[in-house]
Parts: structure tokens; sequence; C-alpha cells
């Protein structure tokens, strides 16, 4: 949310008026100008985000870097309505939000991690929830070492799992003539993903700041 807010009895845009830019409008696009050359001064710069560079905190349950994680996806359902003398065209209402499952994988070693963590509520159906967090990587630079707060990598985004649960563990075929890396998969559900305001790249701090004028 910006600074600027609205003041009571001010006549709310219409959409003349919300098609030009005005003078935030303006403001913005200097200052992402100016922003921009002062990026390209300092030698910054943002390549799209890779699919390699991410990482996964699941606090008080493992500590172990993953090798991939998919199934960040929210889909919404659409309900359909026929009414009644309208031949034209079928009403389409938004309806609920569903959350794929999570799927993370990573090379299976001593730890113990993440089949007791799908062991637990076995039998009495109390499986442990957990909150846990994904974090894409910037590519490029490193901005905390920039500004000499430490060593991790620039963030891009940061997504919240909320009440996290496993629903499958596997682990990939065992096989005497492969040469490959032994997987362990567990697939989790969830009640919800939320993508955090956090970002810690330079564009994304001159947006921030170009959207508070």
């Amino acid at each position: 949310m910006g600074l600027i807010q609205d003041v009571p009895g001010t006549p709310k845009p219409t959409a003349t008026r919300a098609a030009d830019p005005g003078l935030k409008g303006q403001l913005m696009a200097a200052g992402m100008q100016t922003g921009g050359m002062i990026a390209t001064a300092l030698g910054w710069r943002f390549d799209p985000a890779p699919a390699y560079l991410f990482y996964v905190e699941l606090s008080g349950v493992v500590v172990a870097l993953f090798t991939e994680c998919s199934g960040l996806s929210v889909t919404r359902e659409v309900e359909e309505v026929v009414e009644g003398g309208v031949n034209n065209y079928t009403h389409k209402l938004p309806g609920r939000v569903r959350f794929s499952n999570i799927t993370l994988k990573r090379g299976l070693s001593l730890s113990r991690a993440l089949w007791d963590w799908f062991q637990e509520g076995r039998y009495d159906f109390h499986a442990k929830r957990i909150n846990f967090s994904i974090f894409q990587g910037a590519p490029g630079y490193n901005l905390a070492s920039i500004a000499g707060l430490g060593s991790e990598v620039g963030k891009v985004k940061h997504w919240d799992v909320e009440d996290a649960y496993p629903v499958r563990w596997e682990i990939s075929a065992l096989n005497t003539s492969s040469r490959e890396v032994v997987i362990e998969t567990l697939e989790v559900a969830h009640h919800g993903l939320s993508l955090s305001y956090e970002a810690g790249t330079p564009f994304s701090i001159l947006s921030t700041v170009m959207g508070m004028l």
C-alpha cells in the first residue's frame, strides 16, 4: 500500500482520468528511468529468474536443500449458469480457489526428517502441520553483500505455505544398471499459498520506492 490515501470527499477518478498517468505516473516513469541509469552505473543487472535458483525452508522439520519443487499453482473454479431466454452466452461465475499439492524432491541421504514427518499421525490421523517458505533467488548479483549485510542471495519472490502436511512419500526406482542418484520425493497438501511483498533486488527496491510516491 502506498503512502497516498484517499481523502474523504475527494471525487473518485473516472476511467478517462485513470488512463492519464498524471503527476504520479510521470514521477514513477522518471524515477524508474533514473533508477535504471543508477543500476547501470553500479553494474547491477537483472535477468529473468532461473528455475534452479531456489531454496525451501521447512522450519523445524528439514534442514536440507531440495533439487526440485513443483506444484506452485492456484486455480479458481468457474461455475456456469444457464439462464432461460439467454441463448447467446452462458453466465460464468467465479467460484472457490483451489491450491495444488506441492512436490519436493531431494537426493536420498541419511536424514529421516521427511520419512518421520510422514509417519506422524499414521494411526490417529493427527498429521503434523507446518508452515514453510519457498524463496526464488535473483541471478547475477548479491544485494546483501552490496549493502554489506551478509552473503545471502538476492530474493525475487517469497512464497509462504500454510498448514502443510505430507500425503505421499516415495523414492525413485532402484536399479543395478542405473548410475543416477536416488531421489526422495515428498508431496504435501496445504491450506494456502501467499506471495510476500518482501523482495531483495535493486529493481524491486526502486519499484517499491516509486510506488510510494
